[in-house]
């Protein structure tokens, strides 16, 4: 049976805000790491724009009723920030109750090089980092990509997710699933599967253990955020697909949300700025 979701990343309460408040060299190089921060005419408080775009995604989503929506990480700039978190969880009880939110957690909810604790806090505010669901025949696994990208403080964390992934997936091969779909924060690479290491990329060397495991298993496509911006690469048959923010946009992409379409095996999609989001989608 064919359904579709709506994929979002990145609503970011308090970037904004923190943005404005950057000097002009500081603007400048993070423009040097393709951080293509924009200049505010005065100092921004509060988190009005962030809020206006995650209603506007919500709204669009409950006129839309997808089977669920995914949310990829960093819903939130400063964990710390209790205001954040209030206001984030405010608009997103303004969803449908019958459309369920799958959270998956970015670097600014658990930290670059997460901890013990910073996972705790997180799994204790927005469940687990590492699960898996099943709709229509297509399998969903959710694993904690900044734990991917900087295990050094929770090396076994990440034998945990290798383990939880192979384990996961083989058993929905088992179990006849007609596609696999993995939904992360980070992307595992932009442009090729063998690309160097970088600030948006999980690195090669861990990288590959998850990609080996995703092609074992034939997997069909990874769903990612983190970069603000929409990229589309490919590995073999596995779509790698970068979703632009639902909040403050680093690239040339508007601030949106990205439908996508399972069939079968077959996955579609595409990218709606928040200027123009359906009110109705036709599988």
């Amino acid at each position: 049976m064919a359904f579709f979701f709506v994929q979002m990343a990145d609503p970011q309460f308090g970037m904004f805000a923190f943005f404005s408040g950057l000097t002009d060299e500081e603007v400048e190089e993070r423009r040097s790491r393709q951080l293509f921060v924009r200049k505010a005419p005065k100092k921004i408080t509060g988190f009005a724009d962030e809020s206006r775009l995650y209603t506007q995604a919500i709204e669009a989503t409950n006129r839309m009723k997808p089977a669920f929506v995914a949310m990829c990480g960093d819903m939130v700039h400063d964990p710390s920030d209790q205001s954040q978190l209030d206001e984030l969880f405010r608009i997103t009880d303004m969803l449908d109750d019958d459309i369920p939110i799958y959270w998956v957690s970015g670097n600014h909810d658990v930290g670059d090089a997460p901890t013990p604790e910073s996972l705790a806090l997180y799994r204790e505010r927005f469940g687990p980092d590492n699960f898996s669901f099943d709709h229509d025949g297509c399998h969903f696994a959710v694993i904690n990509s900044s734990v991917c990208s900087n295990p050094v403080n929770v090396p076994n964390e990440w034998e945990n997710i290798v383990q939880f992934l192979k384990d996961d997936l083989s058993r929905a091969r088992a179990d006849g699933c007609n596609n696999i779909i993995l939904l992360v924060h980070h992307p595992w690479f932009l442009e090729d599967a063998d690309e160097g290491d970088g600030y948006f990329v999980i690195p090669r060397d861990r990288r590959k253990v998850i990609l080996d495991i995703l092609h074992e298993h034939d997997a069909s496509a990874v769903f990612a955020g983190h970069w603000h911006r929409n990229n589309y690469a490919e590995d073999g048959k596995l779509l790698m697909v970068v979703t632009g923010a639902v909040g403050y946009p680093l690239g040339d992409d508007p601030s949106g949300l990205r439908v996508v379409k399972v069939d079968g095996a077959a996955v579609t999609h595409q990218y709606y700025a928040m200027d123009d989001l359906p009110d109705s989608i036709e599988l």
